[in-house]
């Protein structure tokens, strides 16, 4: 093992001697050798601080169709990854999040990881999304994507607060394999000497805006409001999409960079799977788990930013005022609350929503926070909670029954849980709203709004417009002022 010696020299880990990552690389050598397949390896250094979408972007040349990034709300956290380790996807139409996690378990459970301390969000890690519904007929759009996609990257760099983290994964077979290693440890270190210089997307040139059947649209919330006024169902979202097409290849690189500039207080994520990539800046978490501490936020109800201070408060003020919008964040607030009392010793919440401002929007917004009893699952929580009636409806079966039948789309990811969780029991995953779909030269953004029983079908629509927009100027186009 002397090669691999004095490669680790190189490696940066001065907090874990040389000889225990020996150890560990025997260790893991023994353990695939005792369950005949190859077995998971992973490494946790702390490096020099490192630029997110330079790491990210670095990686188009030998990795682009198995990258992902994500930035927390709150600033604390940027997750980037490169390459793909494991991906663990399912067909399950039902249980895809238990089948997820039965796989997640065993992976980690027979792997070796090696880390001076559990930093939060470092070590192996698994990042992707699920479809919204998996009942509903695949579109060929997001043929890329299983009900369940998720992947343990090769190389990922996670930025805290606290430091900047590189984990090294990679799966170690039942053979001696010394010359693996060190060629990982080598493409880790060209990857962060390149990182350091900053890269200039190439930007997207749009040739076109469609909106996908908008009349059609309009006649379907008139159907569900006729609905809604027999007092069967309470509320339904109905989302649409719109389709861009662009010159030219468009690069996930280009829209992110726009995102981070103009969404800062968003979530930011870009999940690329072979030619696709699912995109977008959302405002709304599902559940984010630290620990023993439990997040969730309820986000429902809308209106416009206004263009002075006192119209944006003005607006803001009839908000938080509207009946419509009151009742809506309503029905959230209580299927949030029902959806995490089980998980939760503690769970507390404001009597009132507040306003969340995003930069064309602003919404009724109301956060949990709770104190997980033992043993509870990320996973298990996202289980109970998805869809929330901000994306689904109440009662929760009917409303997707109608979905199916009225929205004539299939929404894929979009509106679905996008997110990530360690190997520790920490993560975050948040409802992939705002967001879109990239497939070489076009792309397809996804937009919906609550319609109960006095909505308008032409003040919905107009809402949707209003909230394709930041996805818009992310990918270079403009849509209706």
């Amino acid at each position: 093992m002397n090669h691999v010696r004095d490669c680790l020299g190189e490696f940066g880990l001065v907090t874990i001697h040389k000889t225990n990552i020996e150890k560990a690389y025997d260790t893991a050598m023994e353990k695939a050798k005792k369950y005949q397949h190859p077995v998971l390896f992973s490494i946790v250094e702390k490096i020099d601080s490192v630029d997110p979408l330079s790491f990210y972007n670095e990686g188009i040349s030998l990795f682009k169709g198995t990258r992902f990034l994500w930035k927390d709300r709150d600033h604390t956290i940027t997750i980037a990854g490169l390459g793909s380790t494991k991906t663990i996807s399912t067909e399950d139409d039902r249980d895809q999040f238990f089948a997820v996690e039965k796989e997640w378990k065993r992976f980690i459970n027979e792997g070796v990881i090696l880390s001076p301390e559990n930093w939060i969000g470092t070590g192996p890690l698994l990042f992707g999304g699920f479809r919204f519904d998996p009942l509903n007929k695949r579109s060929l759009e997001w043929n890329d994507f299983e009900n369940g996609t998720l992947q343990v990257p090769s190389f990922m760099l996670t930025k805290s607060k606290e430091a900047d983290y590189l984990t090294l994964n990679m799966l170690c077979g039942p053979e001696h394999d010394e010359e693996s290693l060190n060629e990982m440890i080598f493409l880790k270190d060209e990857i962060i000497r390149k990182a350091k210089f900053p890269s200039v997307p190439e930007e997207a040139s749009v040739i076109n805006i469609e909106d996908y059947k908008p009349q059609e649209w309009k006649n379907s919330v008139q159907n569900v409001v006729d609905e809604l006024k027999d007092g069967e169902m309470e509320k339904v979202v109905l989302a649409r999409k719109c389709k861009v097409s662009f010159e030219a290849p468009i690069t996930s690189d280009f829209v992110l960079d726009n995102l981070w500039k103009q969404q800062p207080d968003s979530f930011i994520f870009s999940f690329e799977q072979n030619k696709s990539c699912f995109i977008g800046a959302t405002p709304e978490r599902l559940v984010k788990k630290t620990g023993e501490e439990v997040l969730s936020t309820c986000l429902a109800g809308s209106i416009a930013r206004g263009s002075s201070l006192d119209e944006d408060e003005k607006f803001g003020e009839e908000l938080l005022n509207d009946e419509k919008n009151r009742y809506e964040h309503h029905l959230v607030v209580e299927n949030i609350h029902q959806a995490l009392e089980p998980f939760c010793n503690e769970l507390s919440m404001p009597a009132k929503p507040g306003l969340m401002k995003m930069k064309d929007i602003q919404h009724l917004y109301t956060p949990v926070v709770g104190r997980a009893a033992a043993q509870t699952s990320l996973l298990n929580m996202i289980e109970k909670l998805h869809p929330t009636p901000a994306l689904g409806g109440v009662p929760r079966d009917r409303a997707l029954h109608v979905i199916r039948q009225e929205e004539k789309m299939d929404r894929g990811l979009y509106a679905g849980p996008v997110g990530w969780m360690d190997a520790y029991g920490n993560g975050e995953f948040a409802v992939a709203i705002r967001s879109g779909l990239l497939h070489e030269d076009e792309s397809y953004l996804y937009a919906g709004c609550g319609i109960v029983a006095d909505s308008d079908p032409e003040s919905e629509f107009l809402e949707t417009q209003m909230k394709f927009r930041s996805m818009l100027r992310a990918l270079g186009g403009n849509i209706h002022g």
